[in-house]
């Protein structure tokens, strides 16, 4: 299987250059029915790992801030945003959305200003979502219909979206929410879960109809089958990870910049 994966590359060379080794982190998956999952990248095999408290209700997209080290959960059926430890599956009650009316499924965090988006299937609206109170605001809709979910890509500043709807692949304006097609995911019916892998520069992402896992090639759209995961109904996709390489990635950075 060949990869569309320059950035991450270049970002493997540029620390290889510096004499050192960019450790490999984990993606979680959660279905529906609150159960979790750690995803094996090579082939998309699926191990339970355990279940989120009962209190977060209908589980749906997680989405991971760096800088804290805090993994965030919506809950599709309380309308309200969590906080998740992925060692216990204890979820922590942030605060509701503030309208009934969101089925908030797409949930991303942008580490280039420190803000966590999510995607409301009601309205395909875009929405600020503060982490203290869990208070939802609006910035704008699209013309999309059906689910939608984010990914966003660090090294580029590029949120992506995803849409049931038209299972197809788009970019999203982050100030007004407006999308932009890059082309249709070819091999997905029903695509859910998004997760940049800042570690190697793909973007993954999880089909409950075909209940594949795939790569996305963000130049074309398409999404490219790693593996069968087995049946279920995966909603939240994150990549976590390991401890070290966000320090690693830096310091290779550093080290090319004196180079020059």
């Amino acid at each position: 299987m060949t990869r569309s994966v320059s950035v991450g590359s270049s970002l493997a060379a540029l620390a290889a250059s510096a004499g050192l080794c960019l450790a490999q982190g984990q993606m979680f998956a959660v279905d529906s029915s609150r159960a979790l999952f750690e995803i094996d990248i090579a082939t998309g095999g699926k191990t339970p790992i355990g279940s989120v408290s009962a209190n977060a209700g209908t589980t749906g997209g997680l989405a991971f801030d760096r800088a804290s080290g805090t993994v965030y959960l919506t809950s599709t059926s309380l309308d309200s945003l969590f906080t998740l430890d992925l060692s216990t599956g204890e979820a922590t009650l942030v605060g509701a959305y503030g309208d009934s009316a969101i089925v908030m499924h797409g949930l991303e965090w942008d580490s280039s200003t420190g803000t966590l988006y999510g995607v409301s299937s009601h309205n395909n609206g875009l929405y600020n979502i503060d982490t203290t109170t869990g208070f939802a605001t609006l910035i704008g809709t699209s013309a999309l219909s059906s689910f939608s979910n984010l990914g966003y890509n660090s090294h580029a500043d590029v949120m992506y979206l995803t849409n049931s709807g038209a299972d197809s692949f788009y970019t999203v304006d982050r100030a007004n929410g407006a999308t932009t097609l890059i082309g249709p995911l070819v091999n997905s019916t029903n695509p859910n879960g998004l997760a940049y892998n800042w570690d190697n520069g793909v973007l993954y992402m999880v089909d409950n109809s075909t209940d594949n896992f795939y790569w996305i090639d963000t130049a074309t759209g398409v999404a490219n089958v790693i593996g069968f995961m087995g049946s279920g109904n995966l909603l939240g996709l994150v990549y976590v990870p390991a401890p070290g390489t966000l320090g690693v990635l830096g310091l290779g950075l550093l080290a090319a910049r004196r180079r020059r």
